[in-house]
């Protein structure tokens, strides 16, 4: 199946453009090199899909990167807000995001990540408000793609 295929079998709400709520996120997890950016390496598509009103904000995020040879590689992980009385009151930084299970695929066509991705949508039976698709394929950089998002 062609990638164009398996955009056409999502939900419309996946096929929006959209912004970055998360881009002050994504910038700091690029910023601790999770992705293991190497040169002539770029940004592909960063998911974060959310659990609705869980107290620690719990989130799921899947960064891919594409390599120079046009296979991709991806990180995942969990990640939430530890509970804190202060919770950056008074004076107090809020606490950190503190990330969890993480694993890596260092190998896969862009077919094998639409397919996952489709998979967990159903699964989770995803809404607009509980998964947040940035596509960044599109920036010819990571230089680029770097700005748009700070921009955000």
């Amino acid at each position: 199946m062609m990638d164009s295929d398996y955009r056409q079998a999502m939900p419309p709400f996946d096929r929006q453009p959209c912004g970055c709520p998360g881009a002050q996120e994504i910038l700091a997890d690029l910023d601790d090199d999770l992705l293991d950016l190497q040169p002539g390496e770029r940004l592909w598509k960063l998911y974060c899909f959310r659990t609705a009103d869980h107290a620690t904000g719990l989130r799921h995020r899947i960064y891919t990167k594409r390599k120079p040879n046009g296979r991709l590689a991806l990180i995942t992980f969990a990640v939430h807000n530890p509970p804190d009385a202060r919770n950056g009151a008074n004076g107090h930084p809020a606490p950190k995001a503190v990330r969890s299970g993480i694993a890596r695929v260092p190998d896969l066509s862009v077919e094998d990540l639409d397919r996952i991705i489709v998979a967990i949508r159903r699964q989770i039976q995803a809404t607009p408000e509980t998964c947040e698709e940035v596509d960044l394929s599109h920036f010819a950089t990571l230089q680029d793609q770097i700005a748009w998002l700070e921009a955000q």
